[in-house]
């Protein structure tokens, strides 16, 4: 049951994190602070300072909802491991938040919560099940059908970026080689190139510029990841038969440079299927953190 008011959402990834007071879809304030990388506590402290000053300019706000990279355990409040960051084992991370901001915390996977965001008022508004993929640092995917997030037996549901798509391929951060995640994220697509460029400061940005200049290198590594994230949403249409997917995370923000050659690579592997429609996202990335306030109004989303 949905109560309209305003939520905070806090939104964890590998670099940074998000807080913002949000309603109705609608962000009001925000407020960005570094992930600490190897201490558990100096992690609940950030999450807890960047959330601090927005409740206090906003002191009707009551429930928080955390986005937070998988697995988790949703029944326990706990982060089971975060792939992105380090040490990050069996944390109690409700506990924890709750007992910083006094404050009722709902945590949800972040590819859940920033797919939530999309299927209440972004992309996917229309359809009735879709799939939300984020392909950021990392690779994620939230699986919905009406007004329900499906989170599997375990909570582990859409753990798209941990499907072992090239055995004896890369290391990926969940101990398994050959994952998508390893294959085509945003981290796996910058160790590509600057292995092949020999050039240890090249980032994401770099390398889609010189895509976009025509470089046959750089051209190479994005075809290689968008090819493998197309592989694997053929696989999940063959699984769930989705109304469409939505494609968010930083790398969305190449749009169709990026996108058509998704497409290409899923029409191609889900050819004989039915064809399920594919946009790109429309919250941008605030998604995630408007999905993480918004969860906080679904204590009964789950399936």
């Amino acid at each position: 049951m949905k109560i309209a008011k305003k939520t905070l959402g806090i939104d964890l990834g590998g670099t940074k994190i998000l807080a913002a007071v949000v309603e109705e879809g609608k962000i009001l304030a925000t407020n960005r602070l570094a992930t600490p990388q190897h201490d558990p506590v100096a992690l609940y402290d950030a999450m807890a300072d960047a959330a601090k000053p927005l409740l206090e300019e906003h002191p009707d706000v009551e429930l928080v909802g955390l986005g937070s990279p998988g697995p988790l355990n949703l029944r326990e409040g706990k982060i089971v491991f975060a792939p992105n960051i380090a040490n990050l084992e069996n944390a109690p991370v409700v506990k924890e938040m709750q007992a910083r901001l006094n404050k009722i915390v709902t945590l949800e996977n972040d590819a859940n919560a920033a797919g939530f965001a999309e299927h209440l008022y972004g992309a996917a508004h229309n359809w009735r099940s879709s799939v939300y993929i984020t392909v950021s640092t990392g690779i994620g995917a939230g699986l919905y059908i009406g007004n329900k997030i499906i989170h599997g037996a375990h909570g582990s549901a859409g753990e798209m970026g941990h499907m072992t798509m090239l055995p004896y391929g890369p290391l990926g951060g969940d101990s398994h080689h050959g994952t998508l995640e390893s294959i085509a994220a945003g981290r796996a697509m910058e160790r590509e190139a600057r292995y092949s460029y020999h050039d240890d400061d090249m980032g994401a940005r770099e390398l889609f510029q010189r895509a976009r200049d025509g470089e046959d290198k750089a051209l190479k590594i994005i075809d290689n990841s968008a090819r493998f994230v197309g592989i694997g949403m053929s696989n999940l249409q063959k699984v769930f038969d989705p109304e469409g997917f939505v494609i968010g995370g930083g790398i969305s923000s190449q749009g169709e440079f990026y996108l058509s050659r998704v497409r290409t690579a899923y029409e191609h592997y889900s050819k004989g299927y039915p064809q399920a429609e594919i946009e790109l996202a429309k919250l941008g990335t605030d998604a995630g953190v408007i999905g993480a306030a918004s969860v906080a109004l679904y204590p009964d989303r789950g399936l």
